[in-house]
């Protein structure tokens, strides 16, 4: 198994849901709300007052033979084609309990 993060611009939340529905057998997800900051080549005036922008955060526990599929839908769907789109993690994962 393994542990997908997902850090995404706010608006594109709606189409990345959309489209993980639409893969059959999928798990689900968490949305947590975020702020951070990556790497800056130009600094506005509204950056250095507040350098921390609103974010998405999408985590998703998923099986291996599921996982290429689920970041290819995260990418594509929440691509804009601008810098800072987001980032995908894929991390293994040793163990899930269900409460």
């Amino acid at each position: 198994m393994k542990l997908i993060i997902a850090v995404v611009r706010p608006f594109l939340i709606d189409r990345i849901v959309v489209a993980l529905e639409d893969i059959e057998g999928f798990p689900g997800a968490t949305f947590i709300e975020a702020r951070g900051f990556g790497q800056r080549l130009e600094y506005s005036r509204d950056d250095m007052l507040n350098p921390l922008h609103e974010t998405k955060q999408v985590e998703i526990v998923a099986p291996d033979e599921m996982v290429e599929r689920i970041v290819a839908t995260i990418s594509e769907h929440a691509h804009t084609g601008k810098r800072g789109d987001g980032i995908i993690f894929v991390l293994p994962l040793e163990d899930v309990t269900l409460i």
